[in-house]
């Protein structure tokens, strides 16, 4: 997995809600345009969501960095919402760089255009992987994403199966040492 992570507001705070951005941010370098922060963290969401409030204090402390996007004349396949779009902008300026995104229409745009891209499911399966959480917090987390997300079963139960198949290897290397 690149070690750059572009976020948009959906995986932001789908990983968010999992307990999981602090981790994330310590383990890759995480970057959202100016539109995903105004999306997610404002007057409104800060009173509401205590997700927006850990965002807040992360961007605060610089462990998750914003950048603002130059408007372009870039014409995108489909209709994007402002945060989609600046990250998919920033993706493509960025050498090395994948987006994070569970958007459907920024999934469909990233495919057209060849950019990189990642959904937090497989995000949780790669910090599993990388030993940064363990494997309760993983499950939990893809349980919790198949509640407050809009993933189909089919994408939840290939993430649970990564999990298992990435435990077993686990176990298997530390009887094997």
């Amino acid at each position: 997995m690149h070690k750059l992570l572009i976020m948009d507001a959906s995986s932001l705070i789908l990983l968010g809600r999992c307990g999981l951005i602090e981790v994330l941010s310590q383990v890759f370098s995480v970057i959202i345009p100016r539109g995903v922060l105004n999306e997610v963290v404002n007057e409104g969401t800060l009173k509401q969501y205590p997700d927006a409030n850990i965002i807040s204090e992360l961007v605060k402390n610089r462990e998750i960095e914003v950048f603002s996007i130059e408007k372009q004349k870039f014409q995108f396949p489909i209709t994007l919402g402002e945060g989609e779009m600046e990250a998919i902008i920033l993706t493509r300026q960025m050498e090395n760089a994948i987006l994070v995104t569970d958007d459907g229409k920024a999934i469909k745009a990233c495919r057209y255009l060849k950019i990189p891209f990642i959904i937090s499911p497989k995000v949780i399966t790669a910090l599993y992987q990388l030993g940064k959480i363990d494997f309760m917090d993983a499950k939990t987390s893809i349980d919790k994403l198949r509640i407050i997300g809009r993933y189909s079963p089919e994408i939840i139960a290939e993430a649970l199966l990564r999990l298992e198949e990435i435990k077993n290897v686990k176990t298997n290397n530390r009887q094997g040492s």
